[in-house]
Parts: C-alpha cells; sequence; structure tokens
C-alpha cells in the first residue's frame, strides 16, 4: 500500500511538467544572479594621490596603492586638502587620498577624502587603502608611524548601508508580496471552482478583480506602514527631509506594477506550485538586480543597463532619491515616468493574459 501510495504521488509530481521546470531553472537563475556580483565583476574606483613620489615614503606608497586591483591611481602631486576636495565634488576622482610634506624622520599626515556615494563601495575603498597604508609603514619600518591617515566624507551628509537597505528591504517585500501572493491566490481559486462559479453569477468579472487587487492594496499599506515605521525605529532615517513623506506613495504606486506581473504569472501558468516557481523566478532576480541589498554600480556596466528597464529598479531609486538624498518628488520624474509605463503595459498584459473564459 504504501509503494502505490508512493508511486502515485511520483506520478502526479512528474506530470506537473512547468513545476518541474522551474524547479531546475530557478536555482540556475539564481546563481547566475550571484556570479554577477561577484569580485571579478567588481568596478573600479578612481583615486586621486598627492604625495611627493619622489620620497622613499611617496614612492613606496605609490607603488602598493597600484597593485590594488581595483583601484585606479591618479598621482597628482602638490595638493592641499581644499583642492583635492574640488577635484573629488567636480568628478574628476571618486576619493582623494593626500599627504601632507614632512620630513623623513617625522610621521606624514594622510587625509583620505571619500566621495562615494553608495556606503558599501565607501567602506571597502576605504579599509583597502587603510590596508595599504598599513603594509606600507610595516615596510618601511621606522618610528614614529611614516603615515597617519584619517577618513573623511567629501560631503558632509553620508549614508549608512541600513539607510541604503533600508528602502530596498521595503520595495522587495512589497514586490514579493504582490507578485507571488496575488499569483497564488488566483490560481488557487481556479483550482477550487471558484473563478468558474463567479462567470456563472451574474456578477461583473471586474467587480470580483477590484475587489482582490483592492484587498491586496490595503495590506499592501499596512505593510509600508509597519515597514517603515520599523525601519525608523532602527536608525533609518527615511524622513530626514520633508521629502521622504512621498515615499509611502512610491511604494504603492509601485506596487500596482507587480500586482499586474502576478495576475499574467497567474494567467499564463497552470498549477499552484507552478505558478509560485515562475513568480518567484520574476521577483527573486529582480530583487538583487535592482539593488535591493546592493549598489547597481556593483555590476557589470553591460548589466547595468538592462536593469535600468525592470520597474523596481526605479521604484527603489524614487524611494532613496526621497528618503536618504533628500530629493523632491519632482527630480524623480524620470523613474515615475517608467514605473507609468510599466503600469500601463502590465495592466494591458494582465487584461490579456488572464481571462475567466479559461477557468
Amino acid at each position: 500500500m504504501t509503494r502505490i501510495l508512493f508511486s502515485s504521488s511520483l506520478k502526479m509530481l512528474t506530470r506537473d511538467r512547468q513545476a518541474l521546470f522551474w524547479a531546475i531553472v530557478f536555482p540556475l537563475i539564481f546563481m547566475g544572479v550571484f556570479k554577477l556580483f561577484s569580485g571579478d565583476s567588481s568596478g573600479t574606483t578612481r583615486l586621486i594621490v598627492s604625495v611627493d613620489a619622489t620620497s622613499e615614503r611617496g614612492r613606496v606608497l605609490v607603488d602598493a596603492l597600484g597593485q590594488v586591483g581595483f583601484l585606479n591611481v591618479t598621482l597628482t602631486p602638490g595638493l592641499d586638502e581644499d583642492s583635492a576636495r574640488l577635484l573629488v565634488q567636480d568628478d574628476e576622482g571618486d576619493a582623494a587620498l593626500v599627504v601632507s610634506p614632512a620630513a623623513p624622520t617625522t610621521p606624514a599626515n594622510a587625509v583620505l577624502l571619500m566621495g562615494i556615494r553608495d556606503p558599501i563601495g565607501r567602506q571597502v575603498t576605504s579599509a583597502a587603502i587603510a590596508s595599504v597604508v598599513d603594509r606600507v609603514n610595516l615596510s618601511l619600518a621606522k618610528a614614529p608611524v611614516p603615515i597617519s591617515m584619517s577618513t573623511r566624507p567629501v560631503e558632509e551628509k553620508t549614508t549608512s548601508f541600513f539607510q541604503f537597505v533600508a528602502p530596498g528591504i521595503l520595495g522587495m517585500g512589497l514586490m514579493n508580496f504582490a507578485t507571488i501572493s496575488l499569483a497564488s491566490s488566483l490560481s488557487r481559486y481556479r483550482e477550487e471552482g471558484v473563478l468558474r462559479r463567479i462567470r456563472a453569477t451574474p456578477l461583473s468579472p471586474s467587480y470580483f478583480f477590484m475587489s482582490v487587487l483592492g484587498a491586496h492594496l490595503v495590506i499592501t499599506v499596512v505593510q509600508v506602514a509597519v515597514l517603515t515605521l520599523v525601519a525608523q525605529m532602527l536608525g533609518a532615517d527615511l524622513f530626514r527631509d520633508v521629502s521622504g513623506l512621498w515615499a509611502p506613495l512610491i511604494a504603492v504606486c509601485g506596487t500596482i506594477v507587480f500586482l499586474n506581473l502576478g495576475v499574467v504569472v497567474a494567467g499564463r501558468v497552470r498549477g499552484r506550485g507552478a505558478v509560485e516557481g515562475a513568480a518567484n523566478a520574476i521577483t527573486l532576480p529582480m530583487m538583487f538586480l535592482s539593488g535591493s541589498f546592493f549598489p547597481v554600480s556593483a555590476l557589470p556596466e553591460a548589466m547595468q543597463r538592462v536593469v535600468q528597464v525592470l520597474p523596481l529598479t526605479h521604484m527603489l531609486n524614487a524611494l532613496r532619491g526621497v528618503t536618504i538624498e533628500g530629493e523632491s518628488i519632482l527630480k524623480q520624474w524620470p523613474s515615475l515616468l517608467v514605473m507609468l509605463g510599466w503600469t500601463v503595459v502590465s495592466f494591458v498584459v494582465a487584461r490579456i493574459a488572464f481571462r475567466l473564459e479559461d477557468a
């Protein structure tokens, strides 16, 4: 009896070919996404170095910095801190290391001016240069310490990693709920015969869908309220400027796109397991590629252009613009325009993809 039950269960599972397909393809997509964020794909940091390269201390420092793979070193002697800061502000470099002139027997003071905006890149660059300075000090083996380094931001307003990732977590949570939950609900309604019964009643299908979408939007509003409140309590400071008050509206508008995608998945894929797999295959790669947890600048240049098409990318750009950067809602018009385009197109595709007549 146990063998027969096992055989029957196995046959039922293997007959769901779409579920089997996504069971194989989904892990491959996931591995591909992480490969794109591997160290080999990292971009370069343009570092301006002002030091007396004729001295032993300066020569050793420049040589050591040049050996760091992701640093593109430009030697510009004779800069003071203010002039180096202006070069970084004018985008002549991403960071500047200014080493003050000093006698060989006295310590030299070095200031690292960081113009990198994303917190991950800033921390990685700062740690790498500090490590190089430590190695140079050891190689010179002199006392007192040959180079003493401090780090300062080019702009006073900096962003912590949590402040960067908090809007990403908000966008990720809304996208996953809207797409996966709605697709699963519609698939369940189809399997349980709810859609057939709705079709047999005088109730207009549009009212049915409006009620389902409305219920999901209510939960979305609750999600936004809870997640932003918790993020604020944990120090994300999403409302440091009054422009941050636009964040909930941006989040809700972006969610409409993902609700439409959920309808498309439910309309084109059959079987609840296959529907959930297909929805995950859409949301999870987008979650990483759109910069929920890592800056998009960490991707290869060609992939950076590709991800600019994704709706979550522009949702997160707008969210971070009004919260982290303190920019006005009007300055987010490029991202809002792309989101509007996605809303219209996804709605049209959803209307075509899902019909009660097919239930």
